[in-house]
C-alpha cells in the first residue's frame, strides 16, 4: 500500500523543524512492508497551493494522512486531496516531540471519520498505539524521507542540525528517558548515514534527570562520535563541573528555561542564572533563552528588563498554556499582543544594556537616552540596529 504522510505548518511557529511524530509514523509503516512518503508543506509554505499538492497527487497513495494542529484549519486542503485516495486528517502536526495525549485525540479523530475502509483504519490505528509505546521500542525515525537540508537549522558555521528525541512525558506525567546506549545507537546513524554532526536534543529538558545526564555524557564520550549538540536546562540544577563536562563531551549551547517572575523575584535565582550563563560563555557555548511570561502579572516591561540583562543570544518568550486545549480566536490575539510587547521591550533593553555594560550603570543608560532623542545622529542608530539584530529575538505561544 502507498501511504502519503502530509505535515501541514504549525500554527505558532516561528522557524520550520521536522515533523518528527509522522517521521516515526513513517518508520512503523516502512517495517510493515508499505511504500511511505513524507510532504513538509511547511518547507513550501510561498509556493501556489494547487502546486505543493500535485506532488502528492502525482504519487498517488492509497491513504493520506494530513497531519495539522487543528484538523478544522486542514478542510480545504483535505477536500483538495479527497481525489487521490482516502485522506485522513488527523492532529499529528507538534513537531519535534510526541506528548501523552497525541495518539489518544487522534484515534479519536479516527473513529469518527464516515467511510474509512476498515483495512485502512486498523492499518493507521496500529501506527498511532505504536507511537504510545516508549521511545527505546520504536524504530528510529525515517529522517531519510525528509529533505534535512532545507530545514533553516543551520549552525553559524553553515552546518546543518537536526533534532533528536532524549525522552517524553508518558499518559501519568512521567517523565521517561530513552536508554544512553540505544540514543547513542541512534546518534551514530545520523552521522553516518546523513552527515549531520550537529544535534539538538529534545523532548524533555537535559537536567529533569541528572543520573541519566551523567550517564548519557559517558556513553558519547567513549563513543567519539565528534557531534556537537545543544540541549535545555534549568539553571537551578547545573553546577560547575556539570557544565564544565557538558563542554567536554561537544555541548555547543545551552538554552536556559525559566518562568520570567520568579527569577525576577529572587536574587539568588538570578545569581544562579548569571553564574552558569557566564561559565558557559567562558567556554565558548551559545547561551539561549527561552523565557515563560505571567499574562496576569502587571509589570510585563520590568519581567523583559531583567531578562535582557543576562546577556542571552536568542530568546524565545512564551505563554504557557495547556496543550490539550485549543485556544479560540480572541485568546490568541491576546496571547499575540503580550508577545509584541515583550519584544518590543526586550528590543530597547538590550540596546540599553550594551551601553551599560561597557560605560556603566549611570553613564551608559545616560548615553542611550540622549541618543534615542537623535542627538548622537545616525550613526548610534545603525550602531543600535545592528546590536538588536545581532541576537534573534523568537516570539511564539507556548503548548505545554
Amino acid at each position: 500500500m502507498k501511504i502519503a504522510l502530509v505535515a501541514l505548518p504549525h500554527l505558532d511557529e516561528t522557524r520550520t523543524t521536522p515533523p518528527l511524530p509522522l517521521c516515526y509514523l513513517a518508520a512503523f509503516f516502512e517495517q510493515q512492508r508499505h511504500i511511505v512518503r513524507v510532504y513538509d508543506l511547511a518547507l513550501h509554505a510561498s509556493d501556489p497551493q494547487a502546486d505543493r499538492l500535485d506532488v502528492i497527487r502525482t504519487f498517488r497513495p492509497h491513504v493520506t494522512i494530513v497531519a495539522a494542529d487543528d484538523v478544522a484549519g486542514a478542510s480545504d486542503i483535505v477536500e483538495r486531496l479527497r481525489t487521490a485516495g482516502s485522506v485522513l486528517p488527523l492532529t499529528l502536526g507538534v513537531r519535534n516531540h510526541l506528548p501523552p495525549w497525541l495518539v489518544s485525540r487522534a484515534l479519536t479523530e479516527l473513529h469518527r471519520l464516515p467511510h474509512v475502509v476498515s483495512d485502512i483504519r486498523s492499518l493507521v490505528a496500529c501506527g498511532l498505539l505504536a507511537l504510545d509505546e516508549p521511545l527505546d521500542k520504536l524504530p528510529f525515525p525515517a529522517r531519510h524521507l525528509l529533505p534535512l537540508e532545507q530545514y533553516p537549522l543551520i549552525t553559524s558555521e553553515g552546518e546543518l542540525r537536526t533534532p533528536i528525541l532524549i525522552g517524553r512525558v508518558s499518559r501519568d506525567g512521567a517523565t521517561v528517558f530513552r536508554q544512553p546506549t540505544l540514543l547513542g545507537t541512534e546518534l551514530r546513524s545520523i552521522v553516518q548515514e546523513h552527515g549531520v554532526r550537529h544535534v539538538i536534543l529534545e523532548g524533555l529538558a537535559l537536567t529533569d534527570d541528572l543520573d541519566w545526564l551523567y550517564a548519557f555524557l559517558s556513553q558519547i564520550s567513549r563513543m567519539h562520535l565528534g557531534i556537537k549538540w545543544e540541549g535545555r536546562v534549568s539553571h537551578t540544577r547545573l553546577t560547575h563541573s556539570l557544565i564544565a563536562a557538558m563542554h567536554r563531551t561537544g555541548c555547543e549551547a545551552l538554552t536556559f528555561e525559566f518562568a520570567a517572575l520568579s527569577v525576577l523575584e529572587a536574587k539568588q535565582e538570578r545569581d544562579a542564572l548569571s553564574n552558569a550563563v557566564r561559565q558557559a560563555r567562558e567556554l565558548g557555548m551559545r547561551v539561549n533563552g527561552h523565557i515563560a511570561l505571567d499574562p496576569q502579572y502587571p509589570s510585563i516591561p520590568a519581567v523583559v528588563d531583567m531578562s535582557a540583562t543576562f546577556g542571552l543570544d536568542e530568546v524565545r518568550f512564551f505563554v504557557p498554556k495547556d496543550a490539550e486545549t485549543l485556544i479560540g480566536g480572541e485568546e490568541a490575539a491576546e496571547v499575540a499582543a503580550l508577545i509584541a510587547c515583550a519584544r518590543e521591550h526586550y528590543q530597547i533593553s538590550r540596546g540599553r544594556q550594551y551601553f551599560i555594560d561597557r560605560f556603566g550603570t549611570r553613564l551608559g543608560t545616560m548615553i542611550w537616552y540622549v541618543g534615542r532623542t537623535g542627538l548622537l545622529g545616525k550613526c548610534w542608530r545603525r550602531h543600535m540596529q545592528y546590536k538588536e539584530s545581532a541576537s534573534e529575538i523568537a516570539l511564539e505561544h507556548g503548548r505545554g
